[in-house]
């Protein structure tokens, strides 16, 4: 088995070693796109739909049409990256990813934007995996700890500052007209993609694995596609459907028999798609749970919070940027320290330790703990900050180092493999995040109106059963409801009252499902193994376990 080496990365054109932090550093720059990219689109939604006098369920694949490729495509690219080359793969991506962005940018109707945009996905599932698989080979284990740092800073200041980007963007970019100042979303990634491309293509070293065979599990690529693709489209249209509708639930059966399959195929070929002995050590298994909660807690908080700000607040979408602000800045500078800590320290504690204090910022918010109010319409950017801060170091402590603990698991040759599956799980966790708490906030909303509408006389009967029909098919889309003609002024004023303050309560609710993953996280990081590797000790894959089982055979 081929293992890790120490050496510096391999020499670039003119023969001189190239420096690991250049090659970070471009990495970062297509990471930082494709990740912004996730959401930034969210905060021109309202835009693009004005544009393109389009309604809102056709609105919804503009984001999900990114995602679902995103997601579907990261385990089978990641293995392309380890067959043909990463840095082929990376710049293939990246440029797959500024032509679909180009096409974006200009295209003339909702149709084509939706299909662009799932060429822009299929390119980011490509820069994805190879991002981690090429910072994996070209720094040492001493020094991967604070490289993942940096990788995880971008990665959480990607995800956080997208709405405020987007809000920036779509208010301030009137050429070559206002109401189509939303295209500027997608055109500037135009130059930042076409740089990326030439300098990859000047510093980053191309590696894959020296004895993969040149082939591939083409049954097995079929059967994890179809699987990821059944739970990605039940997850995104659960809320639409219903969640015990046939269609769903038989989406997510197929989901598990096509997986069981697959799982069971790749136990019997010479080279799987997915390498099911790297789950054989604890740091790798124990690391993709915990990266999985993370996503979930994160992602799931940063879908309500957005709304909050502007829904209850009444913050325009600069302004509700600008109050998360202080979350993107202390990740920026949280996650590259935890990242150097973990080389010295371990992962364990840190991630743990990033994990709670995550949690501890979401209970803040729902108001679970002693002393500490909930989230309220009369709350202040003041009294956010704080738990805004302890969420930002809690991603940051745990989003580098655990990233760092699942990828020195996996040999050199696997590292493609491993950051496939890492990123896939990360956005199954968004996914299941983001549906899980729209969800319930949904579901609370149209509890807490029915129950609270029932004893208010001053509304008529009429206005009551609409609003109450409303609230229970969920068709009010989270905002104060029109009742119609039939109630009086006063009682319209009262009813907008007590709806922000209903609203609030189902939000200070839904926080506390969040708070729950994140304290699942935390206990999973606690399984993670607190050996620091030194400089010159190899990874391989299994935490001093047994070695691996032959290939074809169970694992």
């Amino acid at each position: 088995m081929t293992t890790m080496s120490s050496r510096p990365a391999e020499a670039g054109p003119s023969g001189t070693a190239r420096n690991p932090w250049a090659v970070l550093t471009i990495l970062c720059l297509g990471l930082f796109m494709l990740l912004l990219d996730g959401t930034i689109v969210n905060i021109a939604i309202p835009h693009i739909q004005d544009y393109c006098d389009t309604p809102f369920s056709n609105i919804q694949w503009v984001m999900n049409a990114y995602i679902l490729a995103f997601a579907v495509l990261l385990v089978t690219l990641g293995r392309f990256g380890d067959l043909w080359g990463r840095r082929k793969l990376f710049v293939l991506g990246m440029g797959l990813f500024t032509v679909g962005s180009a096409a974006c940018g200009l295209a003339p109707d909702i149709y084509l934007l939706i299909g662009f945009r799932v060429l822009q996905g299929i390119g980011g599932a490509a820069m994805m995996p190879a991002t981690l698989s090429i910072v994996s080979d070209v720094f040492p284990p001493g020094r991967r700890g604070a490289a993942m740092g940096v990788w995880g800073g971008v990665s959480g200041l990607a995800t956080a500052i997208g709405p405020t980007l987007g809000g920036i963007i779509v208010q301030y970019a009137t050429w070559p007209s206002v109401e189509g100042s939303w295209r500027w979303i997608f055109l500037v990634n135009i130059p930042i993609g076409i740089l990326g491309v030439v300098l990859a293509l000047r510093i980053v070293p191309e590696s894959k694995n020296p004895t993969a065979v040149e082939s591939l599990d083409l049954p097995g690529v079929g059967l994890i596609t179809a699987s990821l693709f059944a739970l990605t489209f039940a997850l995104i249209e659960g809320q639409d459907y219903g969640w015990t509708s046939a269609t769903i639930l038989g989406l997510f059966a197929f989901a598990v028999v096509a997986f069981l399959v697959f799982f069971w195929r790749e136990h019997r070929v010479r080279q799987p798609l997915i390498d099911f002995s790297l789950f054989r050590s604890l740091n790798f298994a124990a690391g993709n749970a915990t990266g999985l909660l993370l996503s979930a807690a994160m992602m799931g908080a940063f879908f309500i919070i957005p709304i909050f700000l502007q829904s209850v607040l009444g913050y325009s979408a600069i302004k509700a940027g600008l109050v998360m602000a202080p979350m993107s800045v202390v990740i920026i500078f949280a996650a590259p320290a935890a990242g150097t800590l973990s080389d010295k320290l371990g992962s364990k504690w840190i991630v743990a330790g990033g994990m709670f204090l995550l949690a501890v910022g979401l209970a803040w918010m729902a108001g679970l703990l002693p002393g500490i109010e909930k989230i309220a319409p009369d709350t202040s950017p003041a009294d956010l900050v704080v738990p805004f801060v302890l969420s930002g170091i809690g991603i940051g402590f745990a989003i580098a180092p655990v990233t760092s603990a699942v990828m020195a698991t996996a040999p050199k040759e696997r590292v493609g493999n491993a950051s496939g599956v890492l990123s896939t799980t990360r956005q199954v966790g968004s996914l299941m995040g983001i549906a899980i708490l729209g969800a319930v906030l949904q579901n609370r909303v149209a509890a807490t109106i029915t129950e609270g509408i029932q004893g208010i006389s001053q509304i008529p009967a009429a206005v009551k059963e609409r609003i109450i029909a409303a609230a229970g098919s969920g068709s009010m889309q989270l905002s104060i409801p029109d009742a119609g003609s039939g109630m009086p002024a006063m009682a319209k004023r009262m009813m907008e009252e007590l709806f922000m303050r209903w609203f609030t309560d189902a939000m200070a609710s839904t926080f506390i499902v969040a708070v729950v993953l994140a304290v699942a996280g935390g206990l999973c990081a606690l399984l993670l193994t607190s050996h620091v590797k030194g400089a010159g000790e190899e990874a391989d894959g299994t935490d001093g376990q047994e070695a691996e089982a032959p290939k074809g055979e169970p694992a």
